[in-house]
């Protein structure tokens, strides 16, 4: 399709991304702005879009791009075919035939309506060539003119300020309708200006029937024109999480439901944005709050105890925490892929707008210092690895596969061992006078001793030839393959290239601390999410225990005695090993499976060991492993029914229902297992087969 499709759209073709449209937008709005330019922006509303393309016109398109007679034939049976029914009073009508429109579901009316919208790129392209429309010129030294951009029937168009322009867009766009069916809804179109009149602007808007709009305006789902460094730029944001949020607020979710929302829905819906502007750390403490108050407390309204530390729920769980995303590191491994499609994916549109706007310079584009964008100044800061606790983690992972030379700038590209010769003889890069010059023109001019590929702004010094000695020493054993491309490589996955998982994990690969071997016990697939969540807390101490509410302030400090009646005071190591009632528990559990007798006195040591008292074979381990966590999961309840509702169950009773969780447990996650409910209640063992 990238043959036959205009650069200027930039839906459903390989290596061009929505975000392309986004940023050639936001960067247009943003030099006119900055250079006091005129700019006129006209958002296209299509009625109906995909329901109103003329059948006629897409085969006239198709036959004039060269498609075979035999293709257009084909499409047409699967395009003119369609037929359709209303319902009438709830019941569908008979069939009638369809004489426009695609069918939207079908996987080819996407890709025919791109060949549909070409057509306006084409009048468009033409009225510039005839001088009818002047589109928008990016840059100064080199500029590179934009009048539209089209994602689907999403559609802008923009020029400079002027009559003619103004009439010009009403008469393409009538055009347009004409040829193709798709009818423009001026009413629901919009005009915008930059640096324009209000009064300009408001004729131009009567004299197209449309209304007047204003920076920022949403395109493709996100603002152009606003600053993302302001937290009202983000409000829209933070009010759709509040919405998403506000559906299950009357739910009774579990920890493990709460878990699986922050994961799937919550930490999703900031993506898009986060997947093109940088939110400022009062955003990212503002959604994280957010997501607190959601785990903790069920809903947004109010925040009950934080009992773990957010930096810790980030964690993976291998590390100890619940694996949900850090947003501010995710934001900026999201920004790291524009710093890597800035190396591998320079033929775009997208590419060239940035390097009429900036500059090249040795192959990178050049910073703009405070001229440019703050989009901009965000990427080339990661690029460039400015000052963060993390700086430098994009260009200390990315190095040049030389093949023969010719796209690889000798000094200033890190092809030798990974780093840029200007940095590792930095004193001979200062005295070079051919800077620029490829890997390939220095190895035909000879890099060898006596080459003529070194040329100096004066004679060398003593310990400057030493230098120069090192540096051939170092390219003796450089050798390049003819007809072989260059091309860079990302140092974490050198075959697959950048990832953003891959980025994520590199940027929060300091937090990651190796902990004891019961922390990775706590996740058993058979288990359900709540229960491991249970365990995790319980072995970091951070249930609700009396010991623990009334450290916080929350029970008066002589109100923390075991509610069995015990006497002793009620801590987690107390309920789950120490206490008379709860305590004797493990030896019934021991004696029902015929395992050996746990010693340990911490929980974690009694996790451990109560998973191996059964034998060394691995799926006698992973048993255990369930039924340990079925007890701490059995116990937890019935603590909490002596505490709210006054109940209790005698040791028996409990047993019965470690018996009755671990066999549901088990057989709910299994299609293939089948166990008898007799032989389990006796010998489970027996009935899986382990003895």
């Amino acid at each position: 399709m990238g043959s036959v499709i205009s650069e200027f759209q930039t839906a459903f073709v390989r290596n061009r991304q929505i975000f392309d449209g986004i940023l050639i937008a936001n960067e247009v709005v943003d030099e006119a702005r900055r250079a006091k330019k005129e700019l006129m922006l006209f958002k296209v509303d299509f009625e109906k879009a995909y329901d109103s393309v003329d059948w006629g016109y897409l085969d006239a398109v198709m036959r004039r791009m060269g498609f075979p007679t035999l293709w257009r034939k084909w499409i047409k049976e699967c395009v003119c075919t369609a037929t359709a029914s209303v319902l009438v009073n709830g019941s569908p009508s008979d069939e009638f035939p369809l004489e426009r429109g695609l069918r939207q579901g079908d996987p080819l009316s996407p890709f025919l309506f791109l060949l549909a919208a070409e057509g306006l790129h084409v009048l468009m392209e033409a009225m510039e060539v005839q001088n009818i429309f002047t589109g928008y010129r990016v840059g100064n030294s080199a500029p590179i003119s934009v009048s539209h951009l089209q994602f689907a029937d999403d559609t802008l168009l923009m020029g400079t300020k002027c009559w003619a322009n103004v009439r010009a867009l009403r008469a393409v766009l009538v055009l347009f309708e004409t040829m193709s069916g798709l009818k423009v809804n001026f009413n629901k179109s919009m005009l915008v200006g930059v640096n324009i009149s209000d009064s300009w602007l408001g004729e131009a808007a009567s004299g197209l029937g449309c209304r007047v709009g204003k920076i920022p305006f949403l395109y493709l789902g996100l603002p152009i024109g606003g600053d993302p460094r302001r937290l009202s730029f983000w409000e829209p944001v933070l009010t759709r999480l509040k919405k998403r949020l506000s559906g299950w607020k009357s739910r009774f979710l579990s920890f493990g439901g709460r878990l699986v929302l922050l994961k799937s829905v919550l930490t999703s819906l900031p993506v898009y944005a986060l997947s093109f502007f940088k939110a400022p750390s009062g955003t990212i403490s503002s959604i994280e709050s957010i997501l607190i108050k959601i785990f903790w407390g069920g809903c947004e309204d109010f925040r009950k105890i934080s009992w773990v530390y957010w930096k810790t729920i980030c964690l993976q769980k291998e590390y100890g925490g619940l694996g949900v995303r850090k947003l501010r590191e995710f934001n900026l491994a999201l920004l790291g892929k524009w710093c890597w499609r800035m190396l591998v994916d320079r033929e775009g549109l997208w590419f060239r707008v940035l390097a009429a706007r900036y500059g090249v310079e040795r192959g990178s584009l050049c910073a703009g210092g405070t001229r440019g964008s703050s989009w901009w100044r965000e990427v080339a800061h990661i690029r460039d690895g400015g000052g963060e606790a993390a700086g430098g983690w994009f260009g200390g992972n990315i190095s040049r596969q030389v093949g023969d030379g010719s796209d690889t700038f000798f000094w200033t590209d890190p092809w030798v061992d990974g780093s840029p010769l200007s940095e590792r003889f930095g004193r001979l890069f200062d005295l070079a006078v051919n800077k620029s010059d490829s890997v390939a023109d220095m190895f035909q001019l000879g890099w060898g001793i006596g080459g003529d590929a070194w040329v100096w702004g004066r004679p060398l010094r003593a310990w400057e030839e030493e230098l120069l000695g090192e540096c051939q020493t170092l390219l003796l054993t450089i050798s390049l393959q003819a007809h072989s491309l260059d091309r860079w490589l990302w140092r974490l996955d050198v075959d697959g290239g950048y990832t953003i998982q891959g980025a994520y994990q590199l940027l929060t690969a300091q937090d990651a601390v190796p902990l004891d071997a019961a922390t990775g016990l706590i996740w058993h697939p058979q288990v359900p999410l709540k229960v491991s969540i249970l365990a995790w807390r319980l072995l970091l101490d951070r249930l609700p225990t009396k010991v623990n509410l009334s450290y916080r302030g929350i029970l008066p400090a002589g109100d923390s005695l075991c509610v069995s009646g015990c006497g002793a005071v009620e801590s987690a190591q107390h309920v789950f090993l120490s206490c008379s009632t709860f305590g004797s528990l493990w030896s019934l559990v021991r004696s029902w499976v015929g395992s050996a007798s746990v010693t340990a006195q911490t929980l974690s040591d009694h996790f451990i060991q109560f998973t191996t008292s059964a034998g060394g074979t691995r799926a006698r381990r992973s048993f255990m492993q369930l039924i340990w966590l079925a007890c701490v999961w059995v116990v937890w309840t019935e603590r909490n029914h002596r505490l709210f509702r006054g109940s209790a169950n005698s040791s028996l009773h409990m047993l019965d229902k470690i018996k009755t969780f671990s066999f549901r447990w088990l057989t709910a996650q299994s299609c293939t297992l089948a166990l008898n409910y007799h032989s389990w209640w006796s010998s489970p063992m027996l009935c899986l087969g382990l003895c």
